[in-house]
């Protein structure tokens, strides 16, 4: 036993181009002796590469040998003598990696002993390693399409390590990340990478590289892989057909060490893999598993979500608003009304013009009387109708549910309609008000304002933009960027929610610039000077002298307070320290703690103040 972990540990220290079939070679012979004497464990290979794929401090970003990592993983794989000892090998391998790096690999620790920020030694080796398996088509199109790169500059201001995680990338997997990443998440990746390095005479030199090699589309780099329904076939050099391991699919990830089931050693002769069949899309959009889309993904419909196209075989009369004596038909979709153009033109200049005798004249009459083609869905005509024939409809002073809300300010605005329009915007004012002295915390805020199931605030902002509500776009800007990339950006929303790509960029921008405020001004408060506190404390961390203890306590306070909106912001809610830091306040004092909430609802009004700005819009 103690010569194959020998064998086994000195192949993966002395992996290189030049020994890696001795090594390989070394192992197999000693796999072979070991398993007629002893029980080898079935996860020794795993955990061996595990605890060695890196070896000491790298003195350069790119680590040269990591290619060998997966190339071992693969050929331990699918060897005769090996296989029963690396089930599912690399795919355990990659869901490892990328399980460490969304659980903080590459976010910054605090050090306590005073020298500042570190990351973990093997950090940098993993990016590598994310960056080959990206190439090879180990990762699934949506984890590269944004996860990877938003973990990264989920923060307004990178980090050392963060910064140098996104050159290694780029570095290595420039083509693949260039496919498959967002456009606007790639140049949001450069633009800090270029404010973060700008006057780094050495890291500077490599981001100009890696800006330099984009603008020659990536050249010299794997292309990017194509994603198949089955198992994916690798592209870069030395690689052999990946046929024991599925690809790495979303970020619903195994767990950390799946157990391994160890097979029957196969045949000497290779098996054959079963044929793939190749999904014949854009590299930007084609993935076995979408769960984020791309930018050109995002489209805004008017319709409801279960509208179902025209079929002039099906036309059908509505339940409600067909009425015998009618004297004009209005086709929506399949969808047939029959109402009385006295009664419509009385409420609505706009169909007062539509049902102008010279328009009726020529118009076609089935049933016996005119009938016109109208671009609305049934369901907004529907709602129309119920504005113009039902008494009472809608309630004054009542939030309807959202999309009974939506459809009637589309056919207000359409049709002309101020009175009904103006009642709809007076009831949500207080929802989305104008001014901070609005932001009432006892009042509902927001979308769940609406009646019925709350809708996404995605979905809001969409109508409020599509029907210019200046006033309240602000704050549905607000609510939306407040939940964070993720949702922002989420493709199993349904098509109403999705954001377009002018609203995406708008809302991004404005929830990087409420980040950095918010980390900003978060520091800003909880490490000002020592000031006099009536309620002082010995032993509290913003009252006594500053120290390394309480240094280390501001730091857990502000990490608490960042860390409580995760991606998002929480910048406009009232922040209580109880809450976050537990009922010990992390030492703090009652007066600190106070005074601290205080300096938070300044930064508040603050942020008010500026958000018409930073969304775009005119105060």
């Amino acid at each position: 036993m103690k010569n194959i972990q020998w064998a086994l540990d000195s192949a993966i220290d002395g992996l290189s181009d030049q020994d890696y079939e001795q090594s390989l070679a070394s192992c197999r012979f000693w796999f072979e002796i070991g398993q007629t004497y002893s029980k080898i464990p079935s996860d020794l290979i795993f955990e061996t590469i595990w605890a060695k794929r890196a070896r000491g401090p790298l003195t350069n970003l790119i680590y040269q040998n990591t290619h060998l990592v997966l190339r071992l993983a693969n050929d331990v794989e699918s060897d005769y003598i090996l296989a029963p000892y690396s089930t599912g090998l690399r795919s355990r391998l990659c869901a490892r990696i990328l399980q460490e790096f969304f659980d903080g690999d590459m976010t910054v620790a605090y050090d306590s002993g005073g020298y500042g920020y570190s990351v973990p030694s093997c950090s940098y080796v993993d990016v590598n390693l994310i960056a080959h398996c990206a190439n090879l088509g180990y990762i699934d199109g949506s984890v590269i399409r944004n996860h990877i790169l938003q973990s990264l500059i989920s923060y307004p201001k990178l980090y050392g390590c963060q910064a140098d995680a996104l050159i290694i990338l780029f570095k290595l997997a420039g083509a693949t990340f260039g496919a498959y990443a967002d456009p606007l998440v790639v140049d949001c990746c450069f633009e800090l990478l270029q404010n973060h390095y700008g006057r780094d005479p050495v890291r500077g030199k490599l981001v100009q590289e890696i800006v330099e090699l984009r603008e020659r589309g990536w050249e010299g780099l794997p292309p990017p892989p194509v994603f198949t329904t089955g198992i994916p076939k690798p592209t870069g050099a030395n690689q052999n057909d990946p046929a024991a391991t599925p690809v790495v699919t979303s970020l619903g990830l195994p767990s950390r060490d799946p157990e391994p089931q160890v097979p029957q050693p196969p045949p000497l002769e290779s098996p054959t893999s079963p044929e793939t069949e190749t999904i014949p899309a854009s590299p930007i959009t084609q993935s076995p598993s979408i769960s984020i889309a791309t930018l050109s993904d995002f489209t805004t419909a008017d319709t409801s979500d279960d509208e179902s196209p025209t079929d002039p075989t099906a036309i059908t009369p509505h339940d409600t608003f067909y009425f015998e004596d009618g004297n004009i038909e209005v086709l929506c979709g399949n969808t047939l009304f029959r109402a009385h153009t006295s009664i419509l033109s009385l409420h609505s200049p706009t169909l007062r013009r539509t049902f102008a005798q010279t328009t009726l004249a020529t118009a076609e009459a089935p049933n016996g009387c005119p009938r016109i083609l109208s671009s609305d869905t049934a369901a907004d005509f529907s709602t129309l109708l119920k504005v113009i024939y039902l008494p009472g409809f809608p309630e004054r002073n009542k939030v309807p549910d959202f999309a009974t809300f939506s459809s009637l300010l589309r056919i207000t605005t359409k049709y002309e309609m101020p009175t009904v329009r103006s009642q709809l915007l007076e009831i949500i004012r207080e929802a989305y008000p104008e001014t901070f002295e609005g932001l009432d915390p006892s009042k509902v805020l927001g979308e769940s304002v609406f009646g019925g199931q709350v809708p996404h605030p995605n979905a809001v902002l969409n109508l409020f933009v599509q029907q210019k509500l200046t006033s309240v776009l602000p704050m549905a800007y607000y609510m939306a960027a407040r939940r964070g990339l993720d949702s922002l950006m989420d493709a199993g929303l349904p098509a109403s929610a999705r954001l377009p790509p002018e609203i995406l960029h708008v809302a991004i921008k404005g929830l990087t610039a409420l980040r950095e405020m918010e980390l900003k001004e978060t520091h800003r408060l909880v490490f000002r000077p020592k000031r006099s506190c009536s309620r002082a404390q010995s032993n509290c961390p913003s009252c006594s002298t500053a120290g390394p203890r309480a240094l280390e306590a501001r730091q857990e306070v502000v990490d608490r307070i960042m860390d409580s909106c995760r991606s998002g912001t929480t910048v406009l809610q009232v922040l209580s320290l109880r809450d976050i830091c537990g009922g010990d306040l992390l030492g703090f004092c009652e007066g600190c703690v106070e005074g601290l909430e205080v300096g938070h609802a300044e930064m508040r009004k603050k942020a008010w103040t500026i958000l018409p700005d930073l969304f775009g819009l005119k105060a």
